[in-house]
């Protein structure tokens, strides 16, 4: 890849940077994405892939244009019209025109693609990086108004906050690049905030910096100013949701009316025009394999951009372990009577762990569903290789019934785990605001985090209860609330229950007394699963639509399959006449049902996206929808 940037900017370079202006959005883009390019070679590699893929727009061209031309010809001769390549004996001069016509406009088409979609990348990505930066600054700004408490400075709180943006995201790491500014390039801290302020492309982020600089720079209370932007950011989170709610149910209207209405219109179109013509099958294949998939992959991801806020995706807990070197110069003396007593302990807890992973081998994949992977997969491979070279004679009937069997096979055991894994964190998140709430009570009246998580721990919590209970055995065994919170974290991995914890953490180590920060975790935790509930309420009505659209798609295409194609003659048949179908009515069957599978598997995708912003969590409905229609299609038309 560096070749490829010295190649362009040797080649481009110049050109880019005498027309600097020209350019001045885009390299504010680049900036505001975080991408690690100078803009002017960006630029130039972007003009390097627009040329290399346009001359290769001209080759295909040029080997596509005989084929064209012949067909072109053809379908004019067939309806018997007057073709222009035969007038006046120049048939020679269109085939070379038309050659060079298809040449140009491939080569032009491509270059042109590749040139302004490298050129609107920065852009889209610093649009994803502006929402995700809104919706995870006020948990950034919770965590900062906790260590304020205990009396830090502003840079070492951005310092801490710096280290944790697997937690916090994007917003952290905005504030990771303030602290390099001033740590690695000399940069005052003020300079570099105002610096953040004009080159961030998130509003609410700048209208924080510019507050922090005014606090700043007039010698303000921090602990007041974060206070009050946490209350802020809380009161106008319902207002924000419900303007983020309006946006998706348009959203969900939109995909409802041109996704799978219109496909429905288009093939409904195209089976009349197979009956007065020949040409409509291609087009047919065309919408059924390539414009349903395709429309669909790209509302899915425009889905995952706009829904990037869920704090329910599962995250991974980085650790850091440091070695202490202080004692490595003493020598030590083991006993041989210890050493064996050693090797027996090892060689016992061995034995145990091979005996508890046998009680349930399926404990793995209730932490890690995607384990399950490594066994579905081939035997999904083995299912499909077996039809291909074993089975008696590959038909297409065969192949759609090892496709679904190999589809169930590697789908059905991931979503058993993850939505038993799903619930079981919905469930300790629902307990989260009881038992930080309680802790806050008992912490109030003057008992210290450790003392008041053992009393809690008494308390029947739920299904939190059992967690509880574990983080006081940690606390008994080692003595630190701090590793047993750690624990908890990294057995229930999401990102809600990393902010607590990173919270109620790093505030016990700045200041004694937590107790307003436990209310704020409380309250923020309260606030989270009632806008969750929320959404889920609002979105749901439009998961009950998409069954309904997808139920109305498969009925039709039922009544087109058992009531319309059999009274209508076929030609393969000996059927004549203008209403005729030129190919079997079984081939048309057979489209109707992969039309059917195709789009309830990525309108179960797009409902799951709505209701629960993940693919994952769409998979299900996709699953039951692909069944349905497979099983309608194999049952009952047959």
């Amino acid at each position: 890849m560096k070749l490829i940037h010295k190649i362009a900017f040797a080649i481009y370079g110049r050109r880019v940077r005498n027309n600097e202006k020209t350019y001045a959005d885009t390299r504010a883009a680049l900036e505001q994405a975080h991408i690690p390019l100078p803009y002017d070679i960006y630029i130039s590699t972007a003009y390097l892939y627009a040329h290399l893929l346009g001359i290769i727009g001209a080759v295909l061209g040029y080997l596509i244009a005989p084929i064209a031309y012949r067909l072109c010809k053809t379908l004019i001769d067939s309806r018997q019209f007057v073709s222009p390549v035969e007038i006046g004996g120049i048939s020679g001069y269109w085939e070379v025109a038309s050659a060079v016509f298809l040449t140009v406009l491939i080569a032009t088409l491509l270059g042109a693609i590749s040139y302004y979609l490298m050129l609107a990348y920065p852009y889209l990505l610093a649009s994803t990086r502006k929402t995700k930066i809104d919706l995870t600054l006020p948990h950034a700004v919770a965590y900062m108004h906790a260590l304020s408490k205990g009396g830090l400075s502003l840079i070492s709180i951005f310092e801490s906050l710096s280290e944790h943006t697997n937690v916090y995201g994007e917003a952290a790491e905005e504030i990771a690049y303030i602290v390099m500014d001033t740590k690695y390039h000399g940069t005052d801290l003020i300079t570099s905030l105002k610096a953040a302020a004009v080159g961030t492309r998130s509003e609410k982020f700048r209208d924080f910096l510019d507050n922090l600089i005014s606090v700043v720079e007039t010698g303000g209370d921090m602990e007041s100013f974060f206070g009050g932007m946490v209350d802020h950011y809380q009161r106008s989170a319902a207002a924000e949701q419900s303007s983020y709610l309006e946006m998706l149910a348009m959203v969900a209207e939109t995909y409802i009316t041109v996704f799978v209405a219109g496909p429905l219109f288009l093939i409904t179109i195209l089976i009349v025009m197979g009956m007065m013509g020949p040409g409509s099958l291609l087009a047919l294949k065309l919408v059924i394999y390539v414009m349903i998939p395709l429309s669909a992959a790209a509302f899915a991801v425009l889905l995952s951009i706009i829904a990037v806020g869920s704090d329910t995706k599962m995250v991974r807990i980085y650790t850091e372990t440091r070695r202490i070197k202080q004692y490595d110069d003493v020598r030590t003396t083991i006993i041989e009577d210890d050493e064996r007593m050693l090797r027996r302990l090892m060689r016992s807890l061995r034995w145990t762990s091979v005996i508890e992973s046998r009680k349930n081998p399926l404990k793995p994949f209730y932490s890690d569903p995607a384990g399950t992977f490594y066994l579905s997969v081939p035997a999904a491979l083995i299912l499909l290789g077996y039809t291909a070279y074993y089975g008696q004679g590959l038909t297409v009937d065969r192949l759609d019934d090892a496709i679904v069997a190999g589809l169930l096979i590697v789908l059905v055991p991931f979503l058993f785990f993850y939505e038993m894994q799903r619930r079981r964190i919905r469930q300790i998140e629902d307990s989260v605001p009881g038992f930080l709430r309680k802790l806050a009570v008992v912490n109030d009246v003057g008992m210290p985090l450790t003392a008041a998580i053992k009393k809690i721990s008494e308390v029947n919590l739920g299904v939190l209860s059992t967690e509880v209970k574990l983080m006081r055995k940690d606390i008994e065994w080692s003595h630190s609330t701090t590793d047993s919170l750690v624990k908890f974290e990294r057995r229930v991995r999401t990102i809600a229950i990393s902010r607590i914890v990173t919270l109620i953490t790093k505030a016990s180590e700045s200041t004694g007394n937590i107790k307003e920060t436990l209310r704020i975790a409380a309250s923020d935790a309260a606030l989270a699963e009632k806008l969750r509930r929320e959404k889920f309420t609002s979105m749901f009505s439009y998961l009950v639509i998409v069954y309904i659209s997808f139920a109305v798609f498969l009925l039709v295409l039922y009544v087109f399959a058992t009531m319309f194609l059999p009274v209508v003659p076929s030609q393969t048949a000996g059927g004549s006449g203008m209403l005729s179908l030129d190919v079997n009515t079984r081939e048309y069957t057979a489209l109707f049902m992969h039309a059917a599978m195709i789009q309830g598997f990525f309108s179960g995708i797009i409902a799951g996206q709505m209701t629960g912003e993940s693919v994952c969590t769409g998979l299900k409905h996709a699953v039951a929808m692909l069944t349905v229609a497979y099983l309608l299609f194999t049952v009952f038309v047959g």
